[in-house]
């Protein structure tokens, strides 16, 4: 296969399954394009697959990164491509899975994320400005602009992308030949295997690792904000009970898979698929594949 793969659906469409059913089949190595399954230690909440479910097929960008760290859509693009180069040299193909369609645009599309990069001085300089001083600058650049006014990191650079005005502007498209499939089934089942999921989640030790997360008490740090794990602030709070988080939880990830569905229209090329069980699925994804 001389093609990158991707696929991206809705969370719990099945896309880990059939990543690695596919793997199987046309000697792939899976790269995640899950912006919450880089976190150590976060695995049920980011539902990450286990070495088991693996069942061998080497995967890539999980648990690179410490929960407090940053990590950003340049920094997976950059690490992306640079894996992709890997595996192709290795004679293997490349099969982007996830739910995160900001990583699959800014990829494919191939953003130029220059304005991110300041030199040294000018990064001291905004470093020692508060975030009320940081966010007085934007709105006076962009009086529209909507930022968190109490995350520093994201606050400069916002700063930086507006005075150097390089609002992630397209440098050249993806490099690589590719075909991209967006998962899909109906949304009911979606729906009632995410309520299933946020149950199995609980009962396997979610509370554990949003409490971890909690006891960080780290106001910028990007994986508490995540779905999955801010919910249970009240819990732990003790504004709300555990059911009443879980249900939030709940509705929360079925409105996400909703923007999932949404983020779809914005690819042009991609091949619809509905999920119908892994081997007849895979067998479909391959298909396409060889024509």
């Amino acid at each position: 296969m001389n093609k990158v793969v991707f696929i991206y659906g809705p969370t719990a469409v099945g896309k880990s399954g059939i990543g690695i059913e596919l793997a199987k089949k046309i000697d792939g190595e899976i790269i995640s394009a899950d912006s919450m399954q880089i976190y150590k230690g976060l695995n049920i909440g980011s539902a990450k697959v286990t070495n088991e479910e693996m069942q061998g097929v080497v995967h890539h960008l999980l648990d690179i990164k410490e929960p407090n760290e940053d990590y950003s859509v340049a920094n997976f693009c950059e690490d992306t491509n640079r894996i992709i180069k890997d595996i192709f040299s290795r004679g293997k193909t490349p099969i982007v899975v996830g739910g995160t369609g900001l990583y699959f645009k800014s990829l494919i599309n191939g953003y130029d994320f220059g304005g991110l990069k300041r030199d040294q001085h000018e990064s001291i300089k905004l470093e020692e400005l508060s975030c009320e001083e940081l966010y007085d600058r934007i709105k006076e650049i962009k009086p529209t602009e909507e930022v968190d006014k109490n995350n520093k990191r994201r606050l400069i650079r916002r700063l930086t992308l507006l005075k150097n005005d390089k609002n992630l502007s397209v440098k050249n498209t993806f490099t690589y030949p590719y075909k991209l499939f967006c998962l899909v089934d109906d949304r009911d089942k979606i729906y009632d295997r995410i309520n299933r999921r946020v149950d199995k989640m609980v009962n396997e030790g979610l509370i554990d690792e949003a409490e971890y997360l909690f006891k960080l008490n780290n106001p910028n740090c990007l994986a508490m904000k995540a779905i999955g794990y801010k919910e249970f602030l009240p819990y732990f709070n003790g504004e709300k009970t555990l059911d009443e988080c879980k249900e939030i939880l709940k509705q929360k990830t079925r409105n996400y898979a909703k923007r999932q569905f949404t983020f779809m229209n914005q690819f042009n090329d991609a091949i619809v698929i509905k999920y119908n069980g892994l081997n007849e699925t895979t067998n479909l994804i391959i298909k396409c594949l060889e024509e």
